[in-house]
């Protein structure tokens, strides 16, 4: 501690005195400074609070995102033929418009049939009819370019139904497909409309490894458990 000064002489004090050995006088400190000390000490209290308020918030913040369940973007569907007993497994990610980023009435979809399929198969929805590249035993086929993430992208002609606004892939194409999807995070889709323009859809894949375990394991449940 260092020296003090008495206020009315001016004369040099000890740390410990509390009266002027020289003028008698009694020393005491000026209003100001004590004013000013509690206002320290109320702004570093202040301080503090906020300090640990907005770690406390920030835990709980972070604690909130890490229960939070990751949201899916496949929707799982299920259809029971009547006649032949058999079941068909689907699941569907919606398409949004690549250009303007809006959801459409279009879907990459993954599905199987344990009594007809030997593994999954893809059916491509456009939210508009698609122009015709020809016919086959079926019926009109159509042109479609599939990309999965940074891959090169898959081009190829199938049977289109549903007014035209559904590709359905062979097994052989779809396996071309399908064996990109493991860890993808997304698929853009290009089509022909019936003017020839061209039109581009994306859709979430992530989760696509899971997704295609549980239809697998719908649909070939003695391949799974011969595994």
């Amino acid at each position: 501690m260092g020296i003090k000064y008495c206020k009315s002489c001016k004369k040099p004090m000890r740390p410990t005195d509390t009266h002027c050995k020289s003028c008698g006088k009694e020393y005491k400190n000026s209003p100001v400074i004590i004013v000013i000390i509690a206002a320290v000490i109320i702004a570093i209290g202040i301080a503090a609070y906020f300090l640990i308020s907005n770690k406390d918030s920030s835990a709980v913040a972070i604690q909130e995102a890490q229960a939070k369940p990751m949201q899916s973007p496949w929707k799982h569907l299920s259809d029971n033929d009547p006649v032949s007993g058999a079941t068909t497994y689907a699941a569907i990610t919606q398409f949004v418009n690549y250009d303007t980023r809006q959801p459409v009435e279009g879907n990459f979809t993954l599905a199987c049939n344990g009594q007809r399929d030997t593994d999954l198969i893809i059916a491509i929805t456009s939210s508009v009819p698609v122009s015709t590249e020809g016919f086959d035993s079926i019926g009109p086929t159509g042109r479609y370019t599939v990309k999965v993430d940074d891959n090169s992208p898959v081009h190829g002609v199938t049977s289109i139904a549903t007014h035209n606004t559904v590709f359905v892939l062979t097994q052989a194409q779809s396996a071309e497909i399908t064996s990109q999807l493991p860890e993808a995070k997304k698929i853009l889709v290009q089509v022909s409309n019936v003017s020839d323009q061209l039109i581009d859809y994306e859709g979430d894949l992530t989760g696509a490894s899971e997704t295609m375990a549980k239809l697998r394991s719908d649909c070939f449940p003695a391949s799974k458990a011969d595994a």
